[in-house]
């Protein structure tokens, strides 16, 4: 399994570990098991997911955003190259209108993408520390001219970069918080956003509690 739930109070706790090929029915489902709950509130933890698979952070953004909407760009030899959602809004994470999504230094690749675009659209409050800053994308290509005529070369090189919300790479640089939970202040700062004190207490008992 790559993600695991449960609720705490009026919140719901999601912990997304990795992209796997399993991962977005774990996803569905995971929200399916908890839409008749009294749940109101959502954490998305992504501390430690290592990414995955790139092209299915659209898939996953689709949820949250609906179906046919910009969810990222890849940046290409001074061009923008556009990713839409394939996959509608999910019926069961609609009624989800305050979420945190957590990050640290170790949410890498995909996972930085879809924190950055989660904070980009405003669709979450992102809490943690600065991720990892691993932010391209690689391509084999094969060579025209081979070394041996018995044997097939090509060559590992990175094809396209990703971007964060503010358009700058991720690469080198990884998505800040909105929230820097190593700020004293960082619960008040996090009340400003949502007026939510079991939300508020939710994350605390995260950071004191780590699994």
């Amino acid at each position: 399994p790559t993600i695991f739930a449960r609720t705490t109070g009026n919140t719901l706790y999601i912990q997304f570990k990795k992209f796997s090929p399993t991962s977005l029915e774990e996803f569905q489902k995971a929200f399916d098991t908890y839409k008749n709950s009294a749940v109101s509130s959502l954490v998305l933890d992504l501390r430690g997911n290592i990414g995955g698979a790139i092209d299915a952070t659209a898939y996953f953004l689709g949820f949250f955003m609906g179906k046919n909407q910009t969810a990222f760009e890849f940046y290409h030899k001074g061009e923008y190259i556009p990713f839409k959602t394939p996959t509608d809004k999910l019926a069961s994470l609609t009624k989800y209108k305050q979420m945190v999504v957590l990050i640290d230094q170790n949410t890498q690749s995909s996972a930085e993408l879809m924190a950055a675009t989660l904070k980009k659209y405003h669709l979450g409050v992102v809490v943690g520390t600065p991720t990892k800053g691993w932010g391209t994308v690689e391509r084999v290509f094969p060579l025209d001219n081979q070394f041996d005529k018995n044997q097939k070369y090509s060559i590992f090189l990175v094809h396209s970069i990703t971007l964060r919300d503010d358009n700058q790479p991720i690469e080198g640089r990884g998505v800040e918080p909105d929230v820097n939970i190593k700020d004293i202040s960082w619960g008040q700062r996090l009340f400003e956003y949502f007026r939510n004190p079991d939300l508020i207490q939710t994350v605390r008992s995260i950071y004191s509690n780590p699994d």
